[in-house]
């Protein structure tokens, strides 16, 4: 079994300019389907079928980029609670379709006792590298008993 190498997830371990990523998948049928039953999508095009195999995934699906993010670089903790986000939505993510996701720490700083840390992010196409989705999320950490820091 190999060590983990990933960093503890504490405000000492997170600083501006941070690069998180690459990290790459391919959006499946299932994690496309199982996404459009949980919001009970009623739009074919967002649902993956026989007759629709490359169907376009919901454009909110995606939003959870930055938890692989964070997860690919450091461990523990219990996340964060959301403060705020943003999204550019650029083109459509489909079926079938190699993505590539890489972000950076923006942010850093504490307000009214607690750490926040703003992650901006982009996910693209893995093979032509055109721009899907813009993102940022500025959240505050959480510790091991899910306490705010």
């Amino acid at each position: 079994m190999s060590e983990d190498l990933r960093l503890p997830m504490c405000p000492e371990n997170l600083h501006e300019g941070m690069r998180l990523g690459p990290i790459n998948y391919v959006v499946t049928p299932e994690r496309a389907r199982a996404f459009s039953d949980a919001v009970k999508a009623a739009n074919p095009d967002f649902i993956p079928t026989a007759q629709n195999p490359d169907a376009m995934v919901s454009p909110t699906m995606r939003l959870q980029d930055y938890a692989l993010l964070i997860a690919s670089h450091l461990k523990g903790g219990k996340g964060g609670v959301h403060a705020k986000r943003w999204c550019e939505f650029h083109e459509p993510m489909r079926v079938g379709q190699a993505v590539k996701v890489e972000g950076t720490i923006t942010a850093t700083y504490r307000k009214r006792g607690k750490f926040y840390f703003t992650l901006q992010y982009e996910s693209r196409d893995a093979l032509t590298d055109r721009l899907l989705v813009r993102q940022a999320i500025t959240s505050v950490l959480l510790n091991d008993k899910g306490e705010m820091q």
